[in-house]
């Protein structure tokens, strides 16, 4: 629904009256900034176990432990003031060896690093100087067996940690309250083999986990450990399921990753050992506006990188970044979005049922928009988001009422009679809808009540980055559980519209 202020209002119905429109470009997606990562650092060290730290000086705290071959060993890097000329390549032997598995966690000054050993042993590494010095290692428990493929750590903001781990089918959690580590816990849920499994605090301890149910199926899960927001506290959430691969097929998922830069950004490792096999990371996020137990995320993206160990994620003021033992970026966090009003020479838009198009044509005579993705006018490219908010020109000025948005599809240079333009074309939503495509298929209410046809709608927008709000509603939307089913290669638009045929309601994108 569109607002519009007393002056807009009145101009509308005025027989004359001086049309405005203002167009904006953006780094975003359906409202969430999209990343743009740079290399800063490639370099010959062996892809293994990893994390990543940075604490609140900005530093950048990295951890390595060397395959098999070389040991185990586990070493550390603070790299001061990380930008394009830092050098990443010196690294610091912890002088510990035998380690199986590490993870890495900061608040303030503080960093710790976490490993366990070949022995089981479980041990704690501190600093508190922001990763300048380190104190003795500390034994803090035993692990169940050897047989950990996944361990994260974060703190609340008062200084307490969470630290989880996999031991085959079980996830454990222990925790460090007011400087005494607690004993640990293990989950109430039955899965089949663990691989891997990420934290992020946000008034509870949010985590984000691969491995495998019961039947051998590879899933991706998102879990809460209650701290009393969304869940009481030393409690489970329910398993919920983001995605999956059958067992019998050739993918899997394994090294997790989680952080919270603005929303829940995650990154994971993909295996598929088919025809051109590949491993490489997958990153997704959350939908813009959505609680963590909403289990709602676009549809995961492939990142240009060949890895078996995944990237670890974090950030520290406008900057994200990533990182693996062999290589660092960095993107921009901040949105960058250009008001192109002023360049306007032509605007059209046209509406039909399942799309909308905009074709916007901007003055380039000076050459102002003659390489668009680049410098200044990096949020002008592919993918990006157009804003088109037509009004009048008021008494109060050039006022215009906040319209729809669409992504730049394409673009176009044109020159004529001494005159150079640049010619956008966007769509709407619609497009972002049936572009998508379901990678593995997707079941629910096989055999009981698991979602709704407003849950399952929810869950596939997400997927094409949109989130559904519903403004009225019949009552069917939320109490019919269809046994749903989505194949593979499966279009958005086409999926959508068969759960829109078991309600009267109608979606508008």
């Amino acid at each position: 629904m569109r607002e519009l202020s007393p002056t807009l209002l009145t101009a509308q119905k005025e027989a004359s009256r001086i049309p405005y429109v203002r167009v904006t470009a953006s780094n975003r997606v359906a409202g969430i900034v999209r990343l743009n990562w740079t290399r800063l650092y490639t370099g010959s060290e062996p892809d293994y176990f990893h994390a990543l730290a940075i604490p609140g000086d900005g530093s950048l705290v990295r951890v390595r432990i060397t395959p098999p071959a070389d040991g185990r060993k586990l070493y550390h890097q603070r790299v001061a003031s990380p930008g394009p000329e830092s050098d990443f390549s010196q690294w610091t032997y912890s002088g510990q060896y035998n380690a199986v598995i590490v993870a890495a966690g900061s608040l303030g000054a503080e960093v710790s690093i976490f490993w366990i050993k070949s022995d089981r042993s479980v041990y704690q590494l501190k600093s508190t100087d922001y990763g300048a010095s380190w104190g003795a290692p500390q034994l803090i428990d035993y692990s169940p067996t050897t047989a950990i493929n996944g361990i994260a750590a974060c703190y609340r903001p008062n200084g307490d940690i969470g630290l989880f781990f996999a031991d085959q089918d079980t996830l454990y959690a222990k925790q460090r309250l007011n400087d005494i580590w607690q004993d640990k816990t293990s989950w109430d849920k039955t899965s089949g083999e663990l691989s891997g499994v990420a934290a992020c605090y946000d008034g509870d301890f949010n985590l984000f986990v691969t491995g495998q149910d019961p039947e051998g199926n590879f899933k991706l899960y998102s879990l809460i450990y209650g701290d009393g927001q969304e869940v009481p506290a030393g409690t489970w959430s329910e398993l919920r399921e983001f995605a999956r691969a059958p067992a019998d097929g050739k993918f899997e998922y394994c090294q997790a990753f989680m952080d919270k830069p603005d929303v829940y950004r995650c990154f994971f490792a993909e295996k598929f050992s088919g025809t051109e096999a590949y491993t490489r990371p997958f990153w997704s996020h959350s939908v813009a506006d959505t609680k963590f137990g909403d289990n709602l995320w676009r549809e995961p993206v492939p990142f240009a990188l060949s890895s078996e160990y995944g990237l670890a994620i974090a950030h520290h003021g406008s900057y994200g970044w990533l990182s693996h033992p062999g290589g660092v970026w960095r993107a921009k966090l901040s949105e960058e979005s250009l008001d192109l009003s002023a360049a306007l020479l032509n605007v059209r838009q046209e509406t039909e049922k399942e799309e909308g198009r905009l074709t916007v044509e901007l003055d380039s005579s000076r050459g102002q928009y003659a390489s668009p993705g680049e410098g200044e006018l990096s949020a002008l490219d592919i993918g990006c988001q157009l804003e088109f908010s037509p009004g009048y020109v008021t008494p109060s000025g050039s006022e215009v009422s906040s319209g729809p948005a669409y992504w730049i599809t394409a673009y176009e240079h044109a020159s004529a009679h001494g005159k150079a333009s640049l010619i956008l074309h966007a769509l709407d939503g619609w497009n972002l809808i049936k572009n998508w495509r379901a990678r593995h298929q997707l079941r629910w209410n096989k055999t009981g009540s698991q979602m709704s046809v407003k849950d399952i709608l929810a869950f596939v927008l997400a997927r094409c980055g949109l989130k559904l709000t519903v403004k009225s509603q019949s009552p069917v939307l939320d109490s019919y559980y269809p046994d749903f089913v989505i194949n593979p290669n499966s279009q958005g638009d086409a999926v959508v519209r068969r759960l829109l045929s078991f309600i009267p309601d109608v979606i508008f994108i």
